[in-house]
């Protein structure tokens, strides 16, 4: 298999543009090296052989008998839940919503934890481009996250290291940068910080609180904290500029959304002097394109509930308790459901299984970075696979005959 680029790695969230792709012998290489985009285009590139169209029960089927099995089992289902999309684009996610609303099914954009209301609906957020930060934030404070490993080029798109070529080099000059890591792990990121923090994850919660009791200048006692505390408020009041960059390690589990909450509370207090911004890094490529493509259709992101026959934001933390039939959209490399649309092999527990095309490798579309900023796939090995939208759009089709 020949060379060819550059093309849009979706291999992360980061949604690089300018990737190179080796695929001669049995390992995917990219330029500029990243093990982890390496691996995303081996996984669908090099290890497909062989794979059925679609199966029902693990016996290889057509494509149309699988999805007259998938409108079977979606016809006669008393609570019908779409999840996945970490591999989604955004038409994926449209002719999702569409069959969602058909079916008067629940729709998440996120599998894991059902932590209740989000903090993005009820507070907002302050956001910005790669570009904005990279160009005028002097602190990036990074929260319990390890981009480095995660969304391996964030830095230097950031810019926290020197580029190579020519052709980029100055903006690096352009801003003098502190990187602040929050994070009990030594992590690779963490281990690059000008500054680190370390506390239990269980105090975070009091730890934002406490940084912006100190940022409105409120007195009281606050313990082993206030002084750590009270230097990272002095390298923020230092500059007109600073970015948060946040995720699941922030987020997730008990407590999450209103740790989420506290941050945001804290970045609009923090904008009455100067510039913040936050930058959330999602657990999957595919997770930005479906909450924004969910909240253009129905109002809400995250997860939405059409039972009632018009959209509902769901709340609860224990909302899947009657779903009886589950459709996983274009899952990770694992993943169970009753039907799933994948261009990796099915995982345990799927009824009914159809290889989709991968998008990037054998299908465009469109994709929304981690900032927002709409990127187009492209599709360098196009194969006969139709894509997971093409095959929503045909089961929507199957449902209403």
């Amino acid at each position: 298999m020949p060379e060819f680029g550059p093309i849009t790695c979706a291999g992360c969230g980061l949604l690089c543009d300018d990737v190179l792709v080796d695929a001669t012998d049995a390992t995917a290489r990219l330029t500029p090296h990243c093990g982890l985009g390496a691996q995303w285009f081996s996984d669908r590139l090099l290890r497909r052989a062989g794979a059925p169209s679609a199966t029902i029960n693990g016996k290889a089927v057509d494509v149309d008998s699988a999805l007259a099995r998938a409108a079977e089992l979606l016809r006669g289902a008393r609570r019908p839940l779409l999840h996945g999309f970490e591999n989604a684009t955004v038409e994926d996610a449209r002719a999702a919503v569409a069959l969602a609303d058909r079916l008067g099914a629940l729709i998440a954009t996120h599998d894991g934890d059902w932590t209740g209301a989000p903090a993005f609906p009820l507070r907002g957020a302050s956001t910005a481009t790669l570009g904005e930060i990279r160009d005028r934030s002097g602190v990036v404070i990074v929260w319990r996250e390890d981009p480095e490993r995660t969304h391996p080029r964030l830095l230097e798109r950031l810019g926290f290291e020197r580029a190579v070529g020519p052709e980029r080099l100055g903006f690096e000059d352009a801003v003098q940068r502190t990187l602040v890591v929050l994070d009990e792990a030594d992590t690779a990121t963490a281990r690059r910080a000008d500054m680190r923090l370390r506390w239990p994850r269980g105090r975070d919660l009091e730890a934002l609180t406490i940084l912006h009791a100190l940022q409105r200048g409120l007195s009281g006692p606050r313990g082993e904290l206030d002084g750590p505390l009270s230097e990272l408020l002095n390298r923020l009041r230092a500059g007109p500029h600073v970015a948060f960059v946040y995720g699941a390690g922030l987020t997730a589990g008990a407590g999450g959304q209103r740790r989420a909450l506290a941050l945001h509370e804290l970045v609009r207090a923090l904008c009455r002097e100067r510039h913040a911004v936050t930058l959330e890094l999602p657990g999957a490529p595919g997770t930005r394109s479906a909450d924004d493509v969910l909240a253009w259709q129905s109002g809400y992101g995250g997860s939405v509930d059409f039972a009632s026959g018009h959209p509902e934001w769901v709340t609860a933390t224990q909302p899947l308790d009657d779903v009886d039939v589950t459709l996983l959209v274009e899952p990770g490399p694992a993943g169970a459901a009753e039907i799933a649309l994948g261009s990796l092999r099915a995982g345990p527990g799927v009824g009914v299984w159809i290889r989709t095309a991968a998008a990037g490798i054998e299908a465009g579309g469109t994709v929304h970075r981690l900032d927002g900023t709409p990127l187009a796939l492209q599709a360098p090995q196009a194969g006969e696979a139709p894509s997971a939208a093409t095959l929503l759009t045909r089961l929507l089709g199957k449902l209403e005959r």
